[in-house]
């Protein structure tokens, strides 16, 4: 056992052994291929040699000199240019120009028929002052011309005059439309304001006022002359202003200012008395809601309404129907339908039953 222990371990180093030679011989490899390619790189055509560009610093001067003394013709080359491509002549897709300034070059084949800036500008100065000879010429054959005489020749036939046709009798006339001699106007019509009157046209002395003043009736409820009932049916919860009364769905008792008749939803309400309606509301307990003016300080509240057949500032009279019973209100679930009816005089609640026909 020893011995195949001793073995393995010798296998195991002699094996670690190779593979680290064979890494180092590889990385040794790859090394000495990198520095090959980073010379050939440093002198692939882009390096740049310092010390040619302080030669040709020097140079520079002695140019400068030479191209005061020589002219430069066109197309020459510089002594200095490295490397000039020539182009054929075919192959410009433009045509030349001088400098700025200058007009274009005459190029024989080429250039044929193109004029310049200047002789443009000639053309068109010699356009226009042609043009103002020839419009001082039409002057003065319009002035030589004997002027016609705007007067028509006697004899000569005059256009007849238009007609005024007149309205029709049956035609009303309308709103700002003004009213010629002759033409028929409807009896009583009046006369707006700011159309002018014509000869013939009658006017209305005295123009009739329009009565937009509100109705007013002067009430003067009192307790002999009785009330109708508002609706038939039985008393709910009756008016007690000296004890409670128990309130079903409050769950307590109470003093009760109005009278609650039970009826079925839907039930036509009518005025107990003649009124005028003072105010219509509504609210969480009684629901939509309506206030009758009676007179001498007498009102009566209706609730629980729906359906209105009336509006602030109406006049009612005695049994006529100003709305219907709606649903309940929460205040009042658990008693069902009803008609809350409340009776004041001088803001004092009063029993209504001592007062019904």
């Amino acid at each position: 056992m020893r011995n195949n222990r001793k073995q393995n371990i010798k296998k195991e180093r002699i094996i670690m052994i190779a593979s680290s030679a064979f890494v180092m011989a590889a990385l040794t490899m790859t090394g000495v291929y990198m520095k090959e390619n980073s010379t050939q790189n440093q002198d692939n055509g882009y390096s740049i040699d310092f010390t040619e560009i302080e030669s040709q610093a020097d140079d520079k001067p002695q140019d400068i000199g030479g191209q005061g003394q020589n002219t430069r013709t066109p197309g020459s080359i510089p002594h200095n240019a490295t490397t000039v491509q020539e182009f054929p002549e075919d192959d410009l897709d433009y045509l030349p120009m001088e400098e700025a300034g200058s007009s274009m070059i005459q190029i024989p084949g080429l250039t044929d028929g193109i004029k310049s800036e200047a002789d443009v500008t000639s053309d068109e100065q010699l356009a226009m002052l042609e043009e103002q000879k020839a419009e001082e010429g039409q002057t003065q054959e319009r002035d030589e011309k004997p002027q016609e005489s705007s007067q028509p020749e006697s004899g000569a036939a005059t256009a007849d005059p238009v007609m005024e046709q007149p309205l029709l009798p049956e035609q009303p006339i309308m709103e700002g439309q003004p009213v010629m001699e002759g033409q028929p106007v409807m009896e009583g019509q009046p006369v707006m304001e700011g159309q002018p009157v014509m000869e013939g046209q009658p006017v209305m002395e005295e123009q009739p006022a329009w009565d937009m003043q509100p109705e007013t009736r002067v009430l003067g409820f009192s307790a002999d002359q009785g009330l109708v009932r508002p609706v038939a049916g039985d008393v709910l919860i009756p008016y007690s202003m000296d004890r409670t009364v128990y309130f079903t769905t409050l769950d307590q008792y109470k003093c009760n200012p109005a009278t609650m008749y039970r009826v079925e939803e839907g039930t036509q309400v009518m005025a107990c008395a003649e009124a005028r309606v003072a105010s219509v509301f509504s609210n969480e307990e009684i629901g939509q809601a309506v206030t009758l003016d009676l007179g001498n300080g007498y009102q009566v509240v209706y609730g629980q309404l729906q359906s209105l057949n009336v509006s602030e500032g109406d006049y009612v009279n005695p049994g006529q129907v100003i709305a219907t019973v709606a649903a309940p209100t929460i205040y009042y679930s658990l008693e069902g339908s009803n008609l809350y009816f409340l009776l004041e005089q001088d803001g004092a609640a009063l029993d209504p039953q001592n007062m019904y026909f």
